[in-house]
């Protein structure tokens, strides 16, 4: 299972979360108090920051790897255009955000 440390309040935690709740995932969430950081997040995330994937032996940070991770490795259903020239300018829109 995998399991999202997710900040209560940025909006980047809430982007991973739509995309896993949009791909009908198992996953488990652990809300992080960004004042309060538990140790083991800056255990498995050197910059203790937050959203981190932890899958078995992969662990992952920033929202936009998080996210292509998740729709690469589960294709269906797919979130990104199958164009390539569309699934940039997707890609373009999410970097401004």
């Amino acid at each position: 299972m995998m399991t999202l440390y997710s900040g209560t309040t940025d909006p980047y935690s809430h982007r991973c979360r739509i995309v896993l709740f949009e791909k009908g995932m198992d996953f488990q969430v652990i809300d992080v108090d960004l004042a309060n950081k538990p140790e083991d997040l800056a255990i498995i995330n050197p910059h203790n920051q937050v959203p981190v994937l932890v899958e078995r032996d992969l662990v992952l940070s920033e929202a936009n790897i998080i996210n292509e991770y998740i729709d690469e490795r589960f294709p269906h259903p797919q979130l990104m255009p199958p164009d390539p020239v569309m699934r940039a300018r997707a890609r373009l829109f999410l970097y401004g955000f």
